[in-house]
């Protein structure tokens, strides 16, 4: 992993090096057609993120003694520095170049930046997608992208409160199968779109985008 390293060292700039990094060691061949398409900020991010789990992971696998089982470990050991990494960068960032009243209009903006990133790709790719499952799939998450951006600058201008925030129902992070995951999402999906329309039960349709979430990331490769 050490070409890898040294791509991350030295900023990551080179995108096709690092999309040739991936096609040598990462094993989504959907992630790296979807890498392939071109350098976007979304790709980009994309990118070096999973070049930073695979530079973790060797290094994990590395100093693990012989004999011993690595699966558990390096993947718990991966998800763990990842989130470390990502948190110390935003922690720089936010101390070195802005100060304490500006850091949550600072963090407003790096969201939209980051669901304006993702909807550009999604548009971009919609008609490369394989199946219809993929691009309904997509759809349903452009969509879920425009109205959380609308919300936000709802918000912003005063015109909305805050949206209930929930998290995923316990039981669905010991769901593996993926007929399950898509039995749950199809009804899930429905369901989510009627409490769209139903302002009074805003909790109720912020728990179901919370459970359809856990559950497309589950199906991700």
């Amino acid at each position: 992993m050490k070409e890898i390293r040294e791509w991350l060292a030295n900023g990551g700039q080179d995108y096709a090096q690092g999309v040739a990094l991936y096609a040598a060691h990462g094993k989504s061949r959907v992630l790296l057609r979807s890498l392939q398409y071109g350098a976007t900020d979304f790709t980009r991010a994309t990118l070096r993120r999973e070049l930073e789990k695979l530079a973790i992971a060797g290094d994990v696998t590395t100093n693990v003694p012989s004999g011993v089982t690595t699966n558990v470990r390096v993947n718990d050991t991966v998800n763990v520095l990842v989130k470390q990494n990502a948190t110390k960068s935003l922690q720089n960032v936010d101390s070195s170049s802005h100060n304490v009243d500006s850091s949550v209009a600072t963090d407003t903006r790096k969201q939209r930046s980051a669901w304006f990133a993702e909807r550009d790709f999604l548009h971009a790719r919609l008609e490369l997608l394989a199946t219809d499952a993929e691009r309904h799939a997509s759809a349903l998450r452009i969509l879920d992208l425009s109205q959380l951006l609308a919300a936000s600058y709802d918000q912003e201008r005063g015109r909305a409160v805050s949206a209930p925030v929930a998290t995923p129902r316990p039981d669905l992070a010991a769901i593996a199968d993926a007929g399950e995951i898509r039995r749950l999402l199809a009804n899930l999906r429905p369901q989510a779109s009627k409490l769209k329309r139903n302002p009074d039960r805003a909790a109720d349709l912020a728990q179901a985008l919370a459970d359809i979430h856990v559950l497309e990331t589950k199906l991700k490769p």
